[in-house]
């Protein structure tokens, strides 16, 4: 199967202890807003919108957590784009393993994802629905599309038996229970984004 390519990425996020003024915080803010929901519009990103304007994207990784639209669980900007709209958003019953988050997204594997396209990777299918996909890391397999719930394994499209899809990587869209792994090669991009564009943020 895949046990073989599944590897610790090694890459951690802490909750800030110091906000842009440099007082002490606990990385966490809460903002009341009279918007219900939020489209993938940034507008939640911005207090002139009702959401909240993002703390310099070159010292911290903004994370909004809010009601969205759309049967969306979150979305994520990949680096290199405008810094008035860097970060990840995340629907407020798929963010963490408590309170109020919902099965089947209760895992935390919505904010493992919605990062890992923060740090530059693609879906394993590459976003095309015919086999012409690519994803950039060549340790994963084609896919038709993406795959959804716990599929059974082997899942084969596309000519890549025996074992078929990889659905149980972070980035495709199955249940947070049936997602546990990234690949050597999506490590090596998400270092290489660190090292790259996103180099500011690494040791702070």
């Amino acid at each position: 199967m895949w046990k073989g390519l599944l590897i610790d990425a090694k890459i951690d996020f802490a909750l800030a202890t110091k906000d842009p003024s440099g007082k002490p915080t606990t990385g966490i803010t809460r903002t009341e807003t009279k918007v219900t929901a939020f489209g993938p519009d940034d507008e939640v990103k911005s207090e002139r919108t009702g959401g909240v304007d993002p703390w310099p994207t070159d010292r911290y990784l903004n994370m909004w957590v809010c009601q969205l639209t759309g049967g969306l669980l979150g979305y994520a900007q990949f680096p290199g784009g405008p810094a008035a709209t860097d970060g990840v958003v995340i629907l407020y019953t798929a963010f963490g393993t408590r309170g109020v988050t919902q099965a089947p997204f209760n895992k935390g594997r919505t904010a493992t994802h919605e990062v890992g396209h923060y740090l530059g990777l693609r879906h394993i299918w590459g976003d095309r629905n015919d086999c012409s996909g690519d994803d950039f890391v060549s340790d994963t397999p084609k896919a038709k599309g993406a795959n959804m719930g716990k599929p059974k394994f082997p899942s084969i499209t596309c000519k890549n038996g025996p074992s078929g899809d990889m659905f149980m990587n972070y980035m495709d869209y199955v249940d947070d229970d049936a997602m546990v792994m990234f690949t050597e090669g999506q490590v090596a991009r998400m270092n290489a984004t660190l090292a790259g564009p996103r180099k500011t943020l690494a040791g702070l």
